[in-house]
């Protein structure tokens, strides 16, 4: 593997620092770039982006990976003071243009005209933001794909999901036979909120159910997204996903078992658009890795994402 230091400048005049790796016997005809999650830089946690780069680079594949504007080791300044702004403003497209000037670069040095782009987290969401509008962009690689708003610690209970409740149920009936619980419970330190919601959930169950029942008959062929205020769903999200699925792109998603966000994408995007999601089987597959934190920080679970990765491209590409 060869890796070549890199910078080039975006639109706006900022240098971007990156790392070229290529095969030693490189495919000239699609190249991958890795995208950074959130506020880290090229190198991602625990290096997960370096040792995937390896990876992919075995697959015969020529990587790119590179710090966006105000990140890592390139020019720019991030304005916000709070870090759940930036994280929102990442999923809202913040970083687009500095991975389309990416593809610019790369097409321009070293005549790539097709791209995947992959990332953890907030670097997947900004690829399947760019690659919905991006012809050159043929699929993505999307670890912990978001597609909800950050709202802090104090938002929690008001958007919690009810996969997540299902997970906190044995916890909070474990501690009703501990009495610090019930202190804690006693003196108004508790989320009660979260409480209320795992006790009342059957009754949202059946409300659910005739829902689902009442609005099947209303089902047409086109899509029709709406958008709930009070809940903290990406508008983009879901017109994006179909979006790519449209053009024929492909896209794999692997989640977390232990990750929020796989329940925030079963049950506010996947569960709510499952009839139209069965005519794009073939273009987009779902992969659980069990009990696997966000940053898959285990190496066994960050070699089944890397076993996945690797079948994925050798089928499609």
């Amino acid at each position: 593997m060869k890796s070549t230091p890199i910078e080039f400048s975006n639109r706006e005049g900022f240098k971007l620092f990156g790392i070229l790796e290529e095969p030693i016997k490189d495919r000239k005809d699609i190249a991958i770039l890795l995208l950074s999650p959130g506020i880290k830089m090229r190198v991602g946690p625990h290096r997960l982006y370096n040792k995937l780069s390896r990876v992919l680079v075995a697959c015969g594949f020529t990587v790119l990976r590179y710090d966006f504007y105000g990140l890592g080791d390139s020019e720019g300044v991030i304005p916000e003071n709070v870090l759940v702004n930036v994280y929102n403003s990442i999923q809202n497209g913040r970083y687009i243009n500095d991975t389309i000037d990416a593809m610019d670069w790369m097409e321009n040095e070293h005549d790539f005209n097709k791209f995947i782009l992959g990332g953890l987290c907030g670097g997947a969401i900004t690829g399947m933001l760019t690659g919905s509008i991006d012809n050159r962009v043929n699929g993505l690689i999307a670890l912990g794909l978001i597609n909800v708003f950050e709202g802090g610690e104090d938002n929690f209970a008001r958007f919690v999901t009810e996969g997540q409740l299902d997970d906190l149920k044995d916890g909070y009936l474990k501690k009703l036979t501990d009495i610090d619980s019930w202190i804690r419970i006693l003196s108004f330190k508790s989320d009660y909120r979260t409480i209320f919601k795992i006790l009342f959930k059957p009754v949202r169950v059946i409300t659910s159910k005739v829902k689902q029942i009442s609005s099947k008959s209303h089902n047409s062929v086109e899509i029709e997204f709406k958008h709930d205020h009070s809940s903290n769903t990406n508008p983009k999200f879901a017109p994006t996903f179909f979006s790519m699925l449209k053009q024929s792109k492909k896209m794999l998603l692997i989640y977390s078992g232990g990750d929020r966000l796989l329940w925030e994408f079963k049950e506010k995007f996947e569960d709510i658009y499952r009839p139209h999601l069965r005519r794009y089987d073939d273009l987009y597959e779902v992969i659980t890795i069990p009990e696997a934190n966000h940053i898959l920080s285990l190496v066994e679970w960050e070699q089944t994402m890397h076993d996945n990765v690797a079948k994925w491209l050798k089928e499609n590409y």
